[in-house]
């Protein structure tokens, strides 16, 4: 494999990682929120997450690449997810959510620094930037909830 191409494999597996990190965080906390429509859209996210996943692995293999099976190394759950098992603990709404953004929000800024490198092929830059954008407006999304669960 060429160093372009070994280059975009680790750059489509960093965004496979963060997926994964999220699809697990957004399970989690799905389970421990008390709300039933939070609850259920914790788990759209979680699946959301998987299927983004799903897209991006045929552009590693194209490129000769192995896809990374599993989440982050070194901790259950990628660090901007970490803080969401305190949030949970708590069982506030608001917390959790706000754990949802910083996980999210770190997911927006590895996607815009794998976008950096210009060299991906158009369908797989076209693949990225749509999830890019749907998780921003998701952040968007989430911190409006936040506020109506902030004031219960």
């Amino acid at each position: 494999m060429d160093t372009i191409s070994n280059k975009q494999t680790k750059g489509l597996n960093r965004l496979i990682t963060t997926l994964y990190d999220g699809e697990k965080g957004y399970k989690e906390a799905a389970e421990e929120v008390d709300s039933v429509s939070l609850a259920t859209k914790f788990r759209e996210l979680s699946q959301q997450r998987y299927n983004f996943g799903h897209e991006i692995k045929p552009f590693i293999t194209q490129l000769g690449g192995e896809v990374d099976k599993g989440g982050s190394t070194g901790a259950a759950l990628h660090r901007a997810w970490i803080d969401i098992k305190s949030a949970l603990a708590t069982q506030d709404e608001a917390a959790v959510l706000q754990e949802c953004i910083r996980g999210d929000e770190s997911a927006v800024e590895t996607y815009r620094d794998v976008l950096t490198d210009t060299s991906y092929s158009s369908d797989a830059r076209q693949v990225i930037t749509r999830q890019l954008e749907t998780i921003e407006r998701t952040v968007a999304e989430l911190k409006q909830l936040k506020q109506t669960y902030k004031n219960v």
